[in-house]
C-alpha cells in the first residue's frame, strides 16, 4: 500500500475499524496489499488462510461449493473472515462480480490484530445478532433533565402553614413548592392548589400545607432524558415534575415551560395548542405543523420508540379535541362510551404516514334515537380526522361504520366469532383488534373487553394456530437488494416496503407471543419486555427482535423525514440503492433475524 493516508481515511469509515484510533489505523494501512480482480475472477476460498479483505471499489459475490449464491458485498465491506449465512457459519468462495479493487490484510497480521483488539475479535467471530444489536444501539446526544435545572428547588416542611408556603412562593417568584418530610419528598403544592383548595374552599391559611398539597408526586431522575419527561407530561397532563438524585432527594423542578423553552418547536407545544382550538378549521391549520415537527424529531436523532409515542400522542390530542367539539355540537352522549383506536395508533407507533383505525364501545345497546346520535357524532370525528390528514381506513375500520360502533356485549360476540370460528380471512381481519387502546371515555369498558379477548385467545390454541399462519404470510424481502423489489402480485414497487415487509412481520410475531402470555399491553416495545419477563420468549430472542425493530424503523423514519424535507409525501418504500452498503447489510441482518423468529413460530404451531 503506497498511499497510507488514503487507506487510513478510508478505513476510518469502515466498521469495525472506525472504532480504532488513527495511529492504529495507520499501522493496519501499512500492512495492506492492493490487488485488482477482473469480473468473474475467483479471489479466494474460505478454506484457505486468507486473512481479511476490504473492498475498495466494485462488488464481490459469495457462493458455496456448489456455486449457489450466498451473499453480495460491495465498497467498504469485508470478507475473508468467518461469515454467518442464514444463521450458520459456512465455507464460501469469493468471486469478483464486477471489476474490483481489494485491499488484503495477510492472515498473520489479521490474527495479530484480533489478538490485540478484543472488540474487533468479537466483531469478526460474532453471530449477526451481536452485530445487529451494535447497529441498533447508536449513541446520540440526549438532553437530560439535569441540563434544564437553573436553580435549587424551593422547599418547605410539611408542617408549615399554607400562609408561609404562599409567602415563600411569592418571595422566590415560583409557581410551586416542594413539601418535605425531613429529607424525603412528601408532596408538591402549586398556585393552582392554592386557588382551588384554599381560596375557593375558604380554607384557613393557617392550616398545614400538607392538607392541600398533591401527595407522593411523580418524580424523575436527573439523568432522565427530556423526551421521557415529555411523554409522561403528555400522558398524565403533568405541569411540574420534581427532579431527584440517586437518593431521591430533590435537585430541582422542571415545568412544561422549561421543556418548551429548551426547543423552538416541540410536540408538547403543539398538543397544548390543539386543546385551545374551537373549530375543525383551526385544527386543520395546526395540523400543517406536523410534517416539519416530524422531520425535526427525526433529524435531532430522537429514539424511534419516543418518536412513535410522540407522533401518536399528537394524533390522540387531535382525536380528543374533535370528540370534545362533537359533544359540544350534538350534546352530551346518551350512553357512556369509550372511543377506541386500533393498529399503530393503539400501539403508539405512528409515523409520518398513517390512516385512521377507530371504533366505539357503548355500555349497552343503543335505541334508534341514541344510535342516530352516535352516527352523527362518529361521522363528525372521522370526517374531521380525514381533514387533518388521517385519511379514512381503506378497510372501513372506523367508528362511522356501524359494525365497529356497538355495545360491549356485541364487541365480545365479535371476538367470540373470530376465536370460535377461526377462518383464515376472519383471523387476518381480527388481528388488528388485539391492538386496542382507549383514547377518550370510559376506559373500564376497554379494560373489560381486552381482558375478555386476550383470555379467550390465550385459551384457544386452534385460533392462535390460524393466527400463526397469518403471521407467516408477511415475509421479509430477503434476496431483493440492489434491484427493485417485486411485491406479492408480481408488480415492480418503488423499493423495499419497510412497513409491510419489515415492521408488520415483527409486530405480528410479538403480538402472537403476547397473546400466548395473556398480555394486554399494545405497544410492541413494551410487549417485548413483558414476554421476556414472564418467560414466554427467550430474553436473547426478544432483544434481537427489539434491535431489528429499532433498526428497520430508524431507516424508515429517516427516509420519510428526507421525503418531507424535499416536499414529497412520505411513503413506506425505501429504494435499496439509496442505502449505504453498511446499512443494507444491517438491514439484511435484521430481516434474517425476523426469518429465524418466523421459523421458530412455524415449528411451534406446526404450520408452513
Amino acid at each position: 500500500m503506497h498511499d497510507i493516508s488514503l487507506a487510513t481515511e478510508f478505513l476510518h469509515s469502515v466498521p469495525p475499524f472506525n472504532t480504532l484510533e488513527v495511529d492504529d489505523l495507520r499501522k493496519i494501512a501499512r500492512k495492506l496489499e492492493a490487488a485488482y480482480y477482473p469480473q468473474g475472477k475467483k479471489i479466494f476460498s474460505s478454506g484457505q488462510e486468507s486473512g481479511l479483505a476490504v473492498i475498495r471499489k466494485g462488488a464481490v459475490r459469495l457462493v458455496d461449493d456448489e456455486h449457489k449464491f450466498l451473499d453480495k458485498r460491495s465498497e467498504g465491506e469485508l470478507f475473508g473472515h468467518k461469515i454467518w449465512f442464514h444463521g450458520e457459519q459456512r465455507n464460501y468462495i469469493a468471486e469478483a462480480e464486477e471489476d474490483c479493487l481489494v485491499w488484503h490484510l495477510p492472515a498473520a497480521d489479521f490474527s495479530l490484530l484480533c489478538e490485540r483488539n478484543p472488540l474487533l475479535c468479537e466483531y469478526f467471530s460474532s453471530h449477526l445478532k451481536t452485530r445487529l444489536s451494535a447497529a441498533a444501539q447508536v449513541n446520540r446526544s440526549v438532553t437530560l433533565l439535569r441540563d434544564l435545572l437553573k436553580r435549587k428547588p424551593v422547599m418547605i416542611d410539611r408542617g408549615a402553614s399554607i400562609r408561609e408556603a404562599a409567602r415563600l412562593m411569592s418571595r422566590e417568584d415560583v409557581s410551586s413548592v416542594l413539601v418535605m418530610n425531613e429529607l424525603k419528598l412528601a408532596g408538591i403544592a402549586t398556585d393552582k392548589d392554592l386557588r382551588h383548595r384554599v381560596l375557593a374552599a375558604d380554607l384557613d391559611p393557617g392550616e398545614a400545607i400538607e392538607r392541600v398539597m398533591t401527595p407522593n408526586p411523580k418524580m424523575l431522575s436527573a439523568d432522565t432524558g427530556v423526551d421521557a419527561a415529555l411523554l409522561m407530561m403528555m400522558r398524565q397532563n403533568y405541569h411540574h415534575l420534581p427532579v431527584v438524585d440517586e437518593r431521591s432527594y430533590p435537585l430541582g423542578l422542571v415545568t412544561a415551560g422549561d421543556i418548551l423553552r429548551s426547543q423552538s418547536e416541540h410536540p408538547l407545544r403543539l398538543v397544548r395548542d390543539i386543546h385551545k382550538k374551537s373549530s375543525v378549521e383551526e385544527l386543520v391549520q395546526l395540523s400543517r405543523r406536523l410534517p416539519s415537527l416530524f422531520e425535526r424529531m427525526v433529524t435531532l436523532g430522537r429514539d424511534v420508540e419516543h418518536i412513535g409515542r410522540m407522533v401518536t400522542h399528537i394524533t390522540d390530542a387531535f382525536t380528543v379535541r374533535l370528540i370534545q367539539l362533537a359533544e359540544a355540537k350534538f350534546g352530551p352522549p346518551p350512553i357512556p362510551y369509550a372511543w377506541i383506536v386500533f393498529g399503530s395508533q393503539a400501539r403508539e407507533e405512528q409515523t409520518a404516514k398513517t390512516d385512521q383505525d377507530n371504533g366505539m364501545i357503548l355500555k349497552r345497546k343503543a335505541d334508534p334515537e341514541e344510535a342516530e346520535y352516535f352516527s352523527r357524532f362518529s361521522t363528525f370525528v372521522c370526517d374531521g380526522l380525514d381533514e387533518l390528514g388521517y385519511v379514512y381506513c381503506p378497510g372501513e375500520i372506523m367508528a362511522l361504520n356501524v359494525k365497529w360502533r356497538v355495545s360491549l356485549a356485541k364487541w365480545k360476540r365479535h371476538f367470540d366469532n373470530w376465536i370460535d370460528k377461526p377462518e383464515p380471512k376472519a383471523v387476518m381481519h381480527s388481528s388488528i383488534f388485539f391492538d386496542m387502546r382507549c383514547v377518550h371515555g370510559q376506559s373500564e369498558l376497554v379494560d373489560e373487553l381486552l381482558s375478555y379477548a386476550t383470555t379467550r385467545a390465550k385459551e384457544n390454541r386452534i385460533f392462535r394456530r390460524f393466527m400463526a399462519t397469518n403471521v407467516l404470510g408477511h415475509r421479509p424481502p430477503l434476496g431483493f437488494f440492489r434491484r427493485f423489489v417485486q411485491e406479492d402480485d408480481g408488480t415492480q414497487s418503488e423499493g423495499l416496503n419497510l412497513k409491510h415487509r419489515g415492521i408488520v412481520p415483527i409486530t405480528d410475531l410479538v403480538r402472537m407471543r403476547a397473546l400466548e402470555g395473556g398480555i394486554q399491553e399494545a405497544n410492541t416495545f413494551s410487549r417485548i419486555e413483558l414476554v421476556a419477563a414472564n418467560g414466554t420468549m427467550n430474553e436473547g430472542d426478544a432483544n434481537s427482535l427489539r434491535d431489528a425493530l429499532i433498526l428497520i424503523n430508524r431507516i424508515r423514519l429517516a427516509y420519510q423525514a428526507e421525503q418531507v424535507s424535499n416536499g414529497q409525501a412520505p411513503t413506506n418504500f425505501v429504494p435499496p440503492d439509496d442505502l449505504s452498503p453498511l446499512m443494507r447489510r444491517n438491514l439484511k441482518a435484521a430481516f434474517m433475524l425476523v426469518v429465524e423468529a418466523q421459523k421458530a413460530l412455524a415449528l411451534r404451531y406446526q404450520v408452513h
